[in-house]
């Protein structure tokens, strides 16, 4: 792990009346994951994403919190080179290849 976790929880009342600025990539990142068959690991056909992340929005909406969305920028190469990783690993994994091959020597 590059960072340790920094944050802590607390009660969304607490942010009433506040800004809150969202990093778009983590959201549809835990949303992506939820969306999966449960069996295959596959994206779901019809698609929630756009609705999970709305109803997220009108969640913060609801108790007064001003939701500032973030789009960041570039991906870091860490991060395009492990997800380039998961992607070859979970591939493979459908076509039937063995989980414990990886062509980056990783088990």
């Amino acid at each position: 792990r590059l960072l340790l976790p920094a944050g802590h929880r607390l009660s969304i009342e607490t942010l009433s009346g506040q800004t809150l600025a969202i990093d778009a990539s983590i959201w549809l990142a835990q949303i992506s994951k939820a969306c999966r068959d449960p069996e295959t690991g596959r994206p779901l056909p019809n698609r929630p994403h756009v609705r999970v992340f709305l109803l997220r929005l009108m969640r913060l909406l609801y108790h007064r919190i001003r939701p500032v969305v973030v789009f960041d920028g570039t991906m870091p190469e860490a991060k395009r080179l492990e997800l380039a990783r998961r992607r070859r690993r979970r591939e493979r994994l459908w076509r039937g290849g063995e989980e414990n091959e990886g062509d980056d020597g990783r088990r």
